[in-house]
Order: C-alpha cells, then structure tokens, then sequence
C-alpha cells in the first residue's frame, strides 16, 4: 500500500514537473527569438575573435555574410555562421588589407561611430553620405579594372570628406586625424611589405601573396591581433614542403580557431539557456503557486485525487511511446493539461457560482489574520471576497518556509527539460502497471 502510494505521488509530481518545463522551455525560446540571444553572441565572440569593432563590421558586410541576415529588410545578424563561410570572408579580407582602400575603409568606420552620437537631425543625413562613401570604397577594394580607376575612386572619397569637414565644423578634428591616420599606415605597411619581400619567397598563387600581405598589414593597423595572426603566419611558413598546400593550410588554421571558439560559445549559450530557463521556472512557480512539498502531500494524503490522475496517466500513457520530437512533445502536453492538481493562490476565479457567492462575505470577514471565527483567510478585491488556498497563514513561518523550498523544487525540476520527464515518466509506468517489455530487460541484463 505505501510503495502504491508512493509511485502515486511521483507520478503525479512529475506530470507537474513535464508542465512547467514545457512552459518555461516554449517562453525561455519566445525570448531567445524575440530578444535574438543567439545572433548577439555570436556577434560578441566575433568581436573577442577579431578585437575590433572595426573588422567585426567589415565581416559583417561581407557579401557572404550579408546573404545570411534575416528579417525585416534583411537587418537581423545570422545566428549561424559556418566555419567554411567564416574562413573564406576573412581570407577575402585579409586578401584586401593593406590597400588604401581597406585603410579608408577602416577610417570611415571609425567616422561612422563618431556619427553615432550626433544629435538625430544631424546624424541622418551625415549617415546617407557616409553609406555613398563605403560604397565608392567597397567598389574599390573590388574593382579589377586598374590602379587608375581605384585612385580616381578614392580621390572622390577623399574630397567628399573635405567637403564635410568644410560642412561640419565639428568633425574637422576626426577627419583631419584620418587623413593623418592613413598616411601613417600607409607608409607602415609599404615598408613592412618591402621587408617581407626580401625575407619571403613568393607563392605561385597571387591570393596567397595578399594574404601574407593581408596578415603583415593588419599586425600593423590592429596590433591587438598581432599574436594570433603571427601564429597564423608561423604555420604557413612552415608548409613550405608543400607550397601548394599553404592556401588550404590558411583556410583550416582559420576554420579550426572558428570552430573551437564557437564550441566554447555553445557552452556559454548552454550556461546561459539553463540559468534563464530556472529564473523562468521559478517566476512560474512563485506565480501560480507550484509547489512540490504541498502537492506532494496532498497526493500522499488525499487517495481520490491520486487515484483521478492516476487513472488519467493509465489512459493516456501505456500504449504512447513519448520521443524527443515537437508531436509527440505537443500530444502528451496536450493531454496532461485535462489534469488537476492543488495549485494556484486564490479561489473563487473559474466557478461563477462560488464566485458570485463571496460577493455576500463582509469586508471585514475577510482577512489575511483570520483569528476570530468566522472569518475567512482571503484577499478583498473589488467588492468581492477572495480566499486563499494551498497557502499556510501569515503567521506560520516554518510553513512559509517550506513553500518556498517546495517552490525551489519545483523551479530546479523543471529546468531539467520536459524529455528528460517524459523518460523518468515512461521507466515509472512501465514499472507500475506492466514491467520492463522483454527487449529492456534484455538490454539492462546484458
């Protein structure tokens, strides 16, 4: 009779707990969709990666990373990147740094941040002839037609930022030092380049020759990354045996660091899910008044309430076999929602007729000291006399506190995901009504 009693109550504690989890899992991803928490870390990774809001904006325009914005007038950031995509925009843009056009390029997006905190009359217009000027130097850092045709290109970048700094008096500092930013770099990265081409051999590939450009020319414009492309540099100078393969070695070195940065971030976003995911099982919990030690209590205590559930779980469960996949997930909710269980804070709000009956309680009467008789423990509320239930009073404290450890339980239970309930749920049923089938028992003695 105790061990019936027992499976009861469990039974009925972890269709509670399957409840909640679908609850709190569906709002936790409502809010990792609405508030894009995969897209933004993804984008803060990308900014410890490549120390540089600078560059994180340059990948970002890629073509091929454009191509994966999603939304309204394709404005929301992937949530996904894949590390072959990774290393080919990033080999795009190291093939290109250096240049004077990625020097500028750089320039504007640094512009573009001091326009960011203009007043927003001002900051609109600036920012449409700020859009011309990357477009002119995107085009640039593209064009094949000729060195002539880039210069003619950057010359008009040039004078349309000398005409807002005739226009804006108070960006004449900012463009002054890109001018001046520019000149240095430039001159830095020519005679970094003369020195690499008395220490290097040239590589029959002419992508590849950028690119160990690309590497020198971006130590000097983001030293913050000097480390890290310097031992990118070392193991292509290493592949020497094989210089065919020294292209292929850039790309894997390049995708290897993308893939163990995003397998810590995986790790991060799973920290971050089950922390979120608890905070909401508890907020749920304290809401509706979910709590573990009461209900399990109660269904140790009142056998007509465990038996209604109990012939419920026998209904539904014996021939469903409950996976891991969206369906079956919404069937068996589905199902477990026609369940009653000892919940919620106050009575009085489904039935009409018991509802309207508390409408003839005095004010008085209704109390949350109820220490006279025939006063009732409840919220006054509109006219209307609401009571308590599944509440101890406020003057009990070791009661209070067992609720909100009962609250606890039920928050960390349902944290741990509806499947992992559904399988606790399924190895109880078939312990309690029919046993292990014949394969499982198989399979737990071998």
């Amino acid at each position: 009779m105790v061990i019936e009693l027992f499976f009861n109550m469990l039974l009925g504690l972890i269709i509670t707990w399957i409840l909640m989890s679908l609850t709190a899992m569906n709002l936790q991803e409502w809010l990792a969709s609405r508030f894009r928490w995969r897209a933004r870390m993804l984008e803060k990774t990308l900014r410890k990666m490549l120390g540089s809001s600078v560059l994180v904006d340059q990948f970002y325009n890629h073509p091929l990373i454009r191509s994966l914005f999603t939304g309204k007038d394709s404005t929301d950031k992937p949530s996904y990147i894949a590390a072959s995509q990774f290393s080919q925009a990033l080999m795009d843009i190291l093939a290109t740094t250096g240049t004077e056009a990625s020097l500028w390029q750089e320039q504007l997006y640094r512009l573009s941040a001091e326009i960011e905190i203009l007043p927003k009359s001002e900051r609109a217009a600036l920012q449409g002839r700020l859009a011309l000027l990357m477009g002119m130097v995107r085009k640039a850092l593209v064009l094949e037609t000729g060195e002539q045709e880039i210069a003619s290109l950057l010359d008009n970048v040039k004078a349309d930022l000398l005409e807002l700094q005739a226009e804006y008096p108070h960006l004449r500092e900012a463009i002054e030092e890109m001018f001046d930013t520019v000149n240095k770099q430039k001159k830095e990265v020519n005679e970094a380049l003369t020195k690499l081409v008395y220490q290097t051999e040239d590589s029959p590939s002419p992508l590849l020759n950028q690119i160990r450009a690309g590497i020198l020319a971006l130590s000097i414009t983001h030293p913050q990354l000097k480390q890290v492309l310097h031992a990118l540099l070392f193991t292509v100078s290493q592949s020497v045996w094989n210089k065919q393969d020294e292209l292929s070695h850039i790309r894997a070195n390049l995708e290897e660091w993308f893939e163990n940065t995003m397998a810590r971030l995986t790790g991060w976003y799973k920290r971050r899910v089950l922390v979120s995911t608890f905070l909401i099982s508890f907020l749920l919990s304290l809401l509706f008044n979910v709590d573990s030690i009461h209900i399990a209590f109660r269904l140790w205590n009142q056998p007509e309430l465990t038996q209604a559930i109990l012939e419920q779980v026998n209904h539904f469960f014996p021939g469903l076999e409950i996976a891991d996949d969206p369906l079956s997930l919404l069937f068996a909710s589905q199902e477990i929602g026609h369940f009653t269980f000892p919940i919620g804070w106050i009575a009085g709000l489904g039935a009409s007729e018991f509802s309207s009956s508390l409408t003839n309680i005095p004010a008085e009467q209704c109390t949350l000291t109820p220490f006279e008789e025939g006063q009732i423990y409840g919220l006054w509320v509109f006219n209307r006399c609401y009571p308590l239930i599944n509440t101890p009073p406020l003057t009990n404290t070791a009661a209070w506190i067992s609720k909100f450890l009962g609250i606890l339980i039920t928050a960390f239970a349902s944290s741990q995901g509806a499947s992992f309930w559904f399988d606790v749920l399924k190895k109880i049923i078939n312990v309690r009504f029919s046993g292990l089938n014949p394969t499982e028992q198989r399979t737990s003695l071998g």
